[in-house]
């Protein structure tokens, strides 16, 4: 039982004093950051990740037959 109630005790103590270290602003960047476009090989990626699930789905859906 003590050892519940000191595991407790200690992560209350850390959920209470994370927050008030997550609110500290940092001096900002010191020119504008540079936007680099999300496209290209990402996208690829994707597309042949959901047709590689699609693949997997389709083969495990005919293996049950």
């Amino acid at each position: 039982m003590k050892r519940i109630i000191l595991l407790t005790t200690v992560l209350l103590t850390v959920n209470c004093t994370l927050p008030v270290e997550t609110l500290a602003q940092g001096p900002g960047f010191p020119d504008a950051p540079v936007d680099t476009p999300f496209d290209g090989g990402v996208t690829l990626i994707a597309a042949a990740a959901a047709g590689y699930g699609i693949k997997k789905m389709s083969d495990k859906k005919n293996n049950k037959r």
